[in-house]
This record gives C-alpha cells, sequence and structure tokens, in this order.
C-alpha cells in the first residue's frame, strides 16, 4: 500500500495524514497541561516577605548612625521592667545605604543627629519580624524631632559559632526583590553590598527555622565592601553572636572566619577549624 501524498495547498487533507495531525494534537492537549503543572509545583514558593511599595509610613524612635543604621523604636517593659526595642534597618533608595541620605538630613538641619529621638518616613519592608525601611523621599525623610524616650539597649554576648548559610542584601530579601535569594539574585545582591547596605546571612536550623544575623567585622565595622564577592554562595562563618536589642549579630574575620563551600557532593572539602 502507497502512502497517501499530501499537497500543502489542498483544501482537504488525505484521511490518513488527517488522522496521525488529529492523534498529535490530543496528545499535546494532554502532556502540555500535564507538563506545566509539574514545572509549577516544581518551583519554591515565594517568600513570605512584603515591601509597601505604595505606603509611606512616619515611624518615631532613636537614630542610631553606625556601624549599621537603624532607627531604635520602644516597645515598652517586660516582666522585669526593662525597656524593649525594636530596630528598623535604614536602607537608602536604589542600591544604596542610608548614609547619603542621612548625611543631607544632618547638614539641611545643621546639627548631628545619631542619638536623636526623630521621626522618619519611608517604606517598609519586612519578613519574618524583621523590619527595614527604605528612606525614599530624600531630604522630606525627616518629619522633625521627636520625644521618644532613649534607654540602654539590650547587648548580651552569646559565645563563639560556626554556622553554615546563604549571604544577602537584606534590602531584596526582605521584600523588594523575589526572589531575593539565590544564584538568580546573585548579580542584583553584589551591587546593593557595594552601594554600602549591610550584609545579611541567613541560615535554616535544625527544625527548619529561619535565623538571620547582620555581619560585621571582627571589630564591629561594617564588612559590605569585603564580602560582597560571596554573596549567594553557601558559606561557612565562624565568628562571635551577639544580640543588639531584636537583632542578631555575627562578627567574623574576614580572612579566617569565611569560607564559601563546595557542593555537597565534592570530597576533601579541606575546611579549616574555626579559632585554629
Amino acid at each position: 500500500m502507497k502512502d497517501e501524498f499530501y499537497i500543502g495547498w489542498q483544501d482537504k487533507a488525505p484521511v490518513s495524514y488527517a488522522q496521525k495531525i488529529r492523534q498529535w494534537i490530543l496528545l499535546m492537549i494532554f502532556i502540555i497541561p500535564a507538563v506545566s503543572a509539574l514545572l509549577v509545583l516544581g518551583q519554591r514558593p515565594f517568600a513570605d516577605s512584603t515591601f509597601e511599595i505604595t505606603q509611606l509610613r512616619t515611624m518615631e524612635g532613636i537614630l542610631i548612625r553606625e556601624p549599621i543604621p537603624c532607627l531604635k523604636m520602644p516597645l515598652g517593659s517586660d516582666a522585669k521592667g526593662i525597656q524593649q526595642f525594636q530596630r528598623i534597618l535604614l536602607i537608602g533608595f536604589g542600591k544604596k545605604s542610608a548614609g547619603p541620605t542621612l548625611d543631607a538630613i544632618e547638614r539641611a538641619q545643621g546639627q548631628i543627629l545619631n542619638g536623636k529621638s526623630v521621626k522618619l518616613a519611608g517604606k517598609l519592608i519586612y519578613v519574618d519580624g524583621t523590619l527595614a525601611m527604605e528612606l525614599t523621599e530624600g531630604l522630606q525623610t525627616f518629619k522633625g524631632f521627636s520625644e521618644v524616650p532613649d534607654a540602654p539597649s539590650l547587648h548580651l554576648s552569646l559565645g563563639e559559632a560556626t554556622l553554615r548559610g546563604e549571604i544577602l542584601d537584606p534590602k531584596c530579601y526582605l521584600g523588594v526583590m523575589r526572589p531575593g535569594e539565590g544564584k538568580p539574585h546573585r548579580s542584583c545582591a553584589i551591587r546593593c553590598l557595594e552601594g554600602g547596605i549591610p550584609p545579611f546571612f541567613k541560615i535554616t536550623t535544625q527544625e527548619d527555622a529561619r535565623q538571620y544575623f547582620f555581619l560585621l567585622d571582627a571589630h564591629g565595622q561594617p564588612v559590605h565592601d569585603k564580602i560582597a564577592r560571596y554573596v549567594a554562595d553557601e558559606v561557612q562563618l565562624c565568628g562571635a553572636i551577639e544580640q543588639w536589642d531584636d537583632w542578631y549579630i555575627l562578627k567574623i574575620d574576614v580572612s579566617e572566619g569565611l569560607q564559601r563551600l563546595r557542593p555537597y557532593w565534592a570530597k576533601d572539602q579541606h575546611l579549616r577549624m574555626c579559632n585554629n
């Protein structure tokens, strides 16, 4: 039996040819939705982070400029009568730290604002109880002085630790971008850190909970310019953990306490031990 010959400009295809086309069309009707569903189900869910991009809020607290710019907000006293604070990380517009905006405000006010009770307007970014605020409005960020009373902050030394996780930029991770972590976000995160935004370190505990640390060098100074190239890679950090109010700080010696991890399947990692 000879195959039927089909010329494309004919009005009707031969019966055998048309049957094959119908079979392929019916097969694709089932395969395409199935493959699409598998691809969607295989994706990681978006983080439950938030960026209030259309809402400008005014927050009151004690301005702290160094080593990590933040607004220290009172939360009331605990059962022992000790004043509790929440710190809001301050970040500039775009891929910049809050420093240039705060410098401009101080020049306009003719005074140093560090340690002063102030009102600042910005857009909140948050996830897992960690907050940041983008100082979007430039000089209009400053809304005047406040009457928020200051008190000594909680400052605890929690000892040495060896932790494995990922270095991030907090602005994007807390809510400005999704995903704000991993290889797809690497180039953006590097530019954020090079712009002065303080680095953020995320680990996953044995209970599958996320824990976050701000990173400083061993002397408590900014370290963003020294570790930008390690962003989005799994790393091991050795350092001293401190608690500043509701923040956890990890102080590291970049030359000794920071190591990039090779893939889990690679042999002979030759990792240095902490304090060696």
